[in-house]
Formats: C-alpha cells, sequence, structure tokens
C-alpha cells in the first residue's frame, strides 16, 4: 500500500513538474525583431542670407546678423536707427524635412524700447520653389532675382522675376528665396534717434498635405 501512495506521489509530481515546464516555455517563448524606424518629419531651414542696405544708411548706422544654430532664425542687430532707416535681407531658405512642406510668411519680433516694433513696416517678396541643384552668384539668386550693387535711397529694389505669393509648397530639399525689406517709418517719432534694437526673423513652416 506504501508502494502505491509513494508511486502516486511521484507521477503527480512529475505531471506537476511536467504542466510547470510547459507553462513556463509557453510564457518564456518570445520573437525578437531588430530595425530602425525612421520618423517623417518637416524642417525648413535658412541656408544662406544677405543683409544690404543704402550707402546713406551705413554711413550712421552699424547692422550685424547672426543665423541660430537651428538655422530657422535670423538675429539683425542694428544701431543709431532713425527714420528712414532701412534694410534688405534676403534669405534663402530649403526644405531639409522628409515631407512637403509650406514655407509661410515669417515670424517677426522686436526687442527694444516700448513700442519699439510700432516703429517699423516689412514686405515680403518669394521666390520659387527651386530644386537643390541651382546655385547663386555674388548678388544674384536662383531664378533671376537680383539686387543691385547699390540700392536707391528710398530703399527699393526691382527684382526680374514677379514675387509668388505664400504659402509656398517645397518638397524635400527644394529651395525658396524670400526677399524682406524693413523699414523704419517716415512718421517716427524723432526720439527713436541713436538707439539700438534687435530684430529676429523666424521661418515658419508646416506640413503640406
Amino acid at each position: 500500500m506504501r508502494v502505491r501512495k509513494v508511486s502516486g506521489f511521484f507521477m503527480a509530481f512529475m505531471i506537476a513538474v511536467s504542466l510547470t515546464g510547459l507553462s513556463y516555455a509557453h510564457w518564456s517563448d518570445t520573437i525578437k525583431i531588430e530595425g530602425t524606424a525612421k520618423m517623417a518629419h518637416i524642417r525648413i531651414k535658412i541656408i544662406s542670407y544677405k543683409a544690404l542696405t543704402s550707402k546713406e544708411v551705413e554711413n550712421y548706422s552699424t547692422i550685424d546678423t547672426e543665423l541660430s544654430e537651428d538655422g530657422h532664425m535670423l538675429i539683425i542687430y542694428c544701431s543709431n536707427l532713425k527714420p528712414c532707416w532701412h534694410v534688405w535681407i534676403g534669405l534663402v531658405t530649403q526644405n531639409e524635412g522628409s515631407l512637403p512642406a509650406y514655407v509661410k510668411s515669417p515670424e517677426y519680433i522686436f526687442d527694444g524700447p516700448d513700442g519699439f516694433e510700432d516703429y517699423f513696416e516689412t514686405m515680403e517678396y518669394y521666390y520659387g520653389p527651386y530644386s537643390k541643384d541651382t546655385g547663386y552668384g555674388k548678388l544674384e539668386v536662383w531664378g533671376n532675382v537680383v539686387v543691385g550693387e547699390d540700392l536707391m535711397e528710398n530703399g527699393t529694389v526691382t527684382f526680374t522675376t514677379p514675387s509668388e505669393t505664400p504659402p509656398l509648397e517645397t518638397d524635400p530639399y527644394e529651395k525658396v528665396v524670400i526677399w524682406i525689406w524693413i523699414h523704419v517709418k517716415n512718421d517716427t517719432p524723432d526720439d527713436i534717434q541713436g538707439i539700438e534694437g534687435t530684430l529676429y526673423i523666424r521661418i515658419v513652416d508646416d506640413i503640406a498635405i
């Protein structure tokens, strides 16, 4: 009788171990998949820029420029502002993302005394889009857009191609040229004279779907 009990306990133990093994094997089996996932993104960057003004403005004002590390914003430092001060900013932007994207009107930030932003007016001209292989010369930008060596005293520039209207849709690596006229209004109070300020131009992009 004792032998049967031992055998019975042994068989129950073996069955339990066997079932446990099956259960462990069931939960421990995994499938390992290795690979790389690439996320789609949009990114319009400034890849080249110019700041041009007339000789008259150069005689009394200093204009320095700096591009942000991410290429998304141009910073303009200017001194001795007064009515009729102006600068032309040329931006060559490129879609460095993986999706088609819209180039929209840029955002402006004017950093200076109270009401500083009220002193300025801006006008924008858009050209493109152009392929990634398009090049440019010293003062020539894609699409035969040319700025003369000497800007007219009133700040106007003659372009050889008509301006486009934003938003402009760009495929990956296509370029859009933006010329921006920044001008201190003629009726600005005289107390602006001699002040310094910083202007920020931020590129605005959006997915084109």
